[in-house]
């Protein structure tokens, strides 16, 4: 699962990458800072993985992640193949859902990609329409090669619309990918109004300076973020949300507690894949509980299997938000 961060040169993109990802991409004052992609991952830091330290005390802990993909700024005329638009299209293609970053903060030192005042509307409209024109352009040349395509002449007339089709099933098309609009601003500033069914404000510059600071000064400054405006943490459970994602939780040798991320209705046995390929091949059966079960029981193993809590689950078993799984295989 990939989440694309997209927009225009100079919404913020590469800044805000850097601070999901903790990497250190350049993020200039141009446009087409980033030419090539970036990846990288975010940790979800799940507070139920603190709550599972309580049965291991002194255990060590790796969160679920998420994986974040920085592309180049898309340029008016993207669809035509200007500037980068060849480059932009193609990278994002490979992701699931999208963080669309437009830009609302007035900074002298950092232009726009046309010299204008800041309009975050009208940056998304504009990014909007290139994913329109390029989806319609694939559309068209899939209908010359296939007259008779009921589900492109469909999409080329939603298409025409301005209206996402439904995804194809060699996954090329850009508009049905889900969007999490993030709008760039200036933190305590007047929130702009954007139209889009998804929108969180954040001061990425703000969020950034907050990284390099001890935990608890964090959690202070944290606290002191405005209404309305969102923190890290408030992007990663929108794209979890979007991805349709489940967290599950493995205890490794009584010494590691991990967690992962897999699709909602993933079988206990797929998701022993996510572990490791062996645990799937020879998957026999799976240990479950819940992490509200274990927390009902004060945290005790002991009184967890006392109340009968711990089950045995067979390989269609669909993994639950919040399981802890022990994976039994040859």
């Amino acid at each position: 699962m990939i989440t694309g961060i997209i927009g225009l040169p100079n919404a913020g993109k590469s800044a805000l990458f850097n601070l999901l990802t903790g990497n250190s991409v350049p993020s200039s004052a141009y446009p087409y800072c980033t030419v090539e992609p970036n990846e990288g991952i975010a940790e979800f830091k799940d507070s139920r993985i603190n709550d599972l330290k309580k049965v291991l005390p002194g255990a060590e802990a790796v969160c679920p992640a998420i994986k974040f993909v920085d592309v180049a700024g898309l340029p008016p005329g993207a669809s035509k193949g200007e500037g980068l638009g060849n480059k932009f299209l193609s990278h994002i293609r490979e992701a699931d859902v999208l963080v669309h970053t437009v830009r609302a903060f007035k900074d002298e030192k950092v232009s726009t990609f046309d010299g204008s005042q800041p309009d975050p509307q009208s940056d998304l409209e504009l990014v909007n329409t290139e994913l329109f024109l390029a989806d319609l352009e694939i559309v068209q040349r899939r209908l010359k090669e296939n007259p008779g395509s009921e589900y492109y002449r469909n999409a080329r007339e939603k298409l025409e619309k301005q209206i996402p089709p439904p995804q194809d099933e060699e996954k090329v098309l850009l508009t049905p990918l889900p969007q999490i609009v993030l709008v760039n601003i200036t933190s305590g500033s007047l929130l702009p109004k954007v139209d889009a069914p998804r929108v969180i404000y954040m001061d990425v510059g703000y969020q950034a300076e907050l990284t390099g600071m001890s935990p608890e000064e964090r959690k202070e400054f944290i606290n002191e973020v405005p209404s309305g405006e969102a923190t890290i943490d408030d992007i990663l459970i929108e794209v979890k949300k979007l991805l349709s994602l489940v967290t599950f939780f493995t205890i490794v040798g009584g010494e590691k507690i991990k967690g992962y991320n897999v699709p909602a209705g993933t079988s206990v046995k797929k998701a022993a894949g996510k572990i490791h390929t062996d645990m799937e091949k020879g998957f026999i059966r799976a240990n479950v509980y819940s992490h509200t079960e274990l927390k009902d029981c004060s945290f005790s193993l002991e009184e967890l299997k006392k109340k009968g809590k711990l089950r045995t689950e067979g390989k269609d078993y669909p993994v639950n938000d919040g399981d802890i799984v022990e994976i039994l295989f040859s």
